[in-house]
């Protein structure tokens, strides 16, 4: 939730970022962090929403585009990343990323 709507990241390595599926993950691999993931951003819960409720809810239709634009992205990183390793030429799918849908 860090990252804003649409936004990738991928990481070498890293914890959990309170994530039960890559906690179940690490468990599986006896607490091992050591294995690339592909991050992508939802953005925050609005105000003082509840933050499970923020995750449960439907996106809206730019959100929805937005979403569906990174996992394209995503796909092209994994591909990259399991073609070529995690080297210099993954970078350039973090870069550019951060501020990509902030208003001005």
């Amino acid at each position: 939730m860090s990252l804003p709507d649409g936004v990738i990241r991928l990481w070498p390595k890293g914890g959990h970022g309170h994530h039960n599926g890559v906690k179940s993950v690490m468990g599986h691999l006896d607490g091992c962090r050591e294995f690339p993931r592909l991050c992508i951003g939802i953005g925050n819960p609005p105000g003082t929403m509840d933050m499970k409720a923020f995750l449960l809810q439907k996106f809206s239709s730019v959100e929805r585009k937005q979403i569906d634009v990174a996992l394209e992205k995503g796909v092209e990183a994994v591909r990259t990343l399991v073609l070529q390793g995690f080297n210099h030429n993954i970078e350039r799918f973090n870069l550019g990323q951060k501020y990509k849908y902030h208003k001005v």
